[in-house]
């Protein structure tokens, strides 16, 4: 009996509380689903639920062997039951290849507007060579709009980071404190 009230209890406790939720996504059914995302190789997708919004963030790619690798970074919030890109961007450079690195990431609500803050890091590699890593990127998407730290193998990754595209007097100090906290424990190599 004590079970079958807690079990229901603690669920809705922590639904309740919970600030952000991440839903694992498989792939290969997200490609199948029609969802419209650019590109067509699906890395990574993300499904972040706060108690104001419901996210899908997407990292793709355009065709394998394609001439110019083209990594396509949407986030897709649901307005009015429709989902609508919110923040979109394409990452393509001459002669480079991006890697997304799928197992570092983070979703927390830094300044507490019910929004998800979201970080996730991606690697830049000569075009046709994996295994050189030329920099490594953390991408902070905040309030629709994105954020990068970067830093090179060719600096030995020090100073902490040789390459920002913002100021960081734009963003929230606690968003900022989260961004740059997590950029220094993060392990570039």
């Amino acid at each position: 009996m004590k079970q079958t009230f807690l079990m229901p209890a603690l669920f809705l406790f922590s639904f309740v509380f919970a600030q952000i939720t991440n839903t694992s996504v498989n792939k290969e059914n997200f490609e199948n689903s029609g969802f419209p995302y650019k590109g067509k190789r699906v890395l990574q997708v993300e499904n972040i639920l706060t108690p104001q919004e419901e996210n899908y963030f997407v990292f793709s790619k355009n065709e394998h062997n394609s001439g110019q690798d083209e990594l396509y970074i949407q986030q897709f919030k649901k307005v009015n039951g429709e989902w609508k890109v919110t923040s979109e961007q394409t990452v393509a450079e001459k002669g480079i290849m991006t890697s997304v690195w799928d197992a570092r990431k983070s979703f927390f609500d830094a300044d507490k507007d019910g929004q998800a803050d979201v970080l996730f890091v991606y690697s830049k590699h000569p075009k046709g060579d994996i295994d050189t890593q030329l920099s490594v990127v953390l991408l902070l998407i905040y309030k629709n709009k994105f954020y990068r730290i970067e830093n090179t193998a060719e600096t030995n990754y020090d100073p902490m980071y040789d390459m920002y595209d913002f100021n960081p007097e734009d963003l929230p100090a606690a968003v900022f404190k989260e961004f740059e906290g997590y950029w220094e424990r993060l392990d570039k190599k």
